[in-house]
Parts: C-alpha cells; sequence; structure tokens
C-alpha cells in the first residue's frame, strides 16, 4: 500500500493481481448540496475528465464516455458506461462502471460519502474499485499507478476550481 497526499486530496493505492483499489479524502471550500450537485452531473464532471473524446449522457444516472487511453505502448480509445447505483441527495453517491478499448475491460465501482468539513465546507470520502483485464492488465502495477494517481490528481485539481470559484 503506498499514499500520496497534497493539501487537500489524500490518495491510497492498493493493487493486487489485475486489481486497484483508490481511496481518499477530498476537501474543498463549497456547501455540501453544491459539491453533491456537481459531482453527480455527468456534463460538469465531464468537462475535468482528462483525454475526453466525447460524452453521451441519456440521464442523470447512465451515460457514455469516450476517453483516450495512453499508458506505456497500449494507445486508442475507451469506451466507459457509468450507471448510479445508489443515491442519497446531498450524502452519498455510488456509480458502476464498464469499459472496453485497446483489447482491454475495466470494471468499477465508485463511491463518494458528503460530510460537512471545517468553516462550511465539504469533506469528501471517496473510493473507486477497479478490475482491469486484458492487455492493460498486462502492464506493471507501478505504470498503472502512476497513470491512476495522475488521472485523479488532475480530476479534482479541476473539480475544484470548478467548486471553489464564486
Amino acid at each position: 500500500m503506498r499514499s500520496v497526499s497534497s493539501a487537500f486530496i489524500y490518495i491510497v493505492v492498493e493493487t493486487s493481481s489485475r486489481k486497484m483499489q483508490f481511496k481518499g479524502v477530498f476537501e474543498v471550500e463549497a456547501p455540501r448540496e453544491r459539491v453533491f450537485d456537481l459531482m453527480t452531473d455527468p456534463h460538469q464532471v465531464a468537462q475535468c475528465m482528462p483525454d475526453l473524446q466525447s460524452l453521451e449522457v441519456r440521464s442523470r444516472d447512465d451515460f457514455h464516455a469516450t476517453v483516450r487511453v495512453g499508458v506505456s505502448f497500449i494507445r486508442g480509445n475507451f469506451v466507459l458506461h457509468f450507471k448510479t447505483a445508489g443515491k442519497e441527495p446531498g450524502s452519498y453517491a455510488k456509480l458502476l462502471a464498464h469499459g472496453t478499448g485497446s483489447g482491454s475491460a475495466l470494471d468499477m465501482e465508485i463511491e463518494m460519502k458528503l460530510t460537512e468539513g471545517k468553516g462550511g465546507g465539504t469533506s469528501m470520502n471517496w473510493s473507486v474499485e477497479a478490475r482491469i483485464s486484458g492487455k492493460i492488465a498486462s502492464l506493471g502495477q507501478r505504470l498503472l499507478d502512476s497513470q491512476a494517481k495522475r488521472i485523479v490528481k488532475q480530476l479534482f485539481d479541476c473539480l475544484r476550481k470548478k467548486l471553489e470559484r464564486p
């Protein structure tokens, strides 16, 4: 298990054969309802997804995203289908995702739990469990870990800017 921290993001990465777990705490100076609304809006989150090629929203709870993948020698597009599996407005959401592309497959379970943070802000405990198969799974865990951390950092940096602007 390795961890990385920045001022407001704390990430723990646990890896095993073809399974990766990420979890952390994202603290932001924005009210909980605003954070929940943004985090459950595919159009808003998509604006922060690194290498997003396209987004097809059927509803807030059912959408497809095509993302450009570039890990080592594996390059191409990944089509991901996201579906909400549970939601408690203002405090909790769970998404399931399945994706394929570049000779690989990915299944993810994403959860977020929101609580009141310091000074009227919000603290979000989040976790992602990913199961990977195919070409991408054959890459070394360190390479996958570093790519995943880069994506998570870019995503949360962008979300922070959206949430903390007046």
